[in-house]
């Protein structure tokens, strides 16, 4: 049987071209002391919404941290940081590496540190790196030349053996909050990193593919039509009632 509900949901979603919204900007925690991450945070490169490419000429320290006895998973959304003339596997011109612990003298988490991925809703998943400890550090250097970004979620997860009350226990064993699961708030990120916070959302896409392409986009121009249906009738009551207003005084 078909979750009606959660398949037009889903195409509400996707018609509107929802988007993960960033909490910070990569390049204005360059060389603090660390951020605290709270539950998750998401962080972009550049500077603002309207600058998401990294600067030039970076050699930029960024050390994220949670509460102590906690760890950090960093999971990708996008990944674009310059491979040079060799790709991804030669010589790169920008780098991005990542570091256990508070500085970027611990050990190296990342095993590849540039290249150009698409985004895991296209099918391409670049690397989770997950930290041993409380903090993790990002050391990102870049060449005079740069119009690459990226854009992770880093999550605060245990691996204790029960979970908190009020948290979510991954398939793969981490302990995330419960906030950041897809059926009880509607959260779409992989906060895991093994995508098992949000299957209720996999189960919903499974749903809306079963119904076949006409129907769906059946479903997508009725919403839409509906949408401009009862704007237009708000409208005119409105202006219903302002003439009638009009004609009182």
């Amino acid at each position: 049987m078909y979750n009606w509900t959660g398949a037009v949901y889903l195409l509400l979603c996707l018609a509107l071209v929802r988007a993960t919204s960033t909490d910070y900007y990569f390049d204005n925690l360059c060389n603090r002391t660390e951020t605290m991450i709270g539950k998750a945070s998401v962080i972009e490169s550049g500077t603002s919404f309207s600058n998401t490419y990294y600067g030039e000429n970076l050699n930029c320290e960024v050390t994220l941290s949670t509460t102590a006895g906690r760890k950090i998973l960093l999971t990708w959304l996008s990944y674009d940081v310059e491979p040079g003339v060799g790709g991804p596997y030669g010589p790169c011109d920008d780098t991005l590496m990542i570091y256990n612990g508070p500085s970027a003298s611990g050990a190296t988490l990342n095993t590849e540190n540039c290249g150009t991925y698409l985004s895991s809703v296209d099918g391409f998943r670049y690397e989770t790196i997950a930290s041993t400890s409380n903090k993790i550090t990002l050391l990102l250097t870049s060449n005079d030349f740069s119009f690459s970004n990226f854009k992770f979620i880093a999550t605060s997860f245990s691996t204790a053996d029960t979970c908190a009350s009020d948290e979510f226990r991954c398939d793969n064993g981490r302990c995330i909050s419960e906030t950041l699961t897809y059926d009880t708030y509607l959260d779409f990120d992989d906060n895991c990193g093994d995508n098992s916070d949000s299957e209720g959302f996999t189960d919903v896409v499974k749903d809306v593919l079963a119904l076949g392409l006409g129907i769906v986009i059946a479903i997508i121009i009725g919403c839409i039509v509906g949408g401009i249906l009862i704007c237009v009738g708000c409208g005119c009551l409105c202006y219903h009632c302002c003439c009638k207003n009009s004609q009182i005084v």
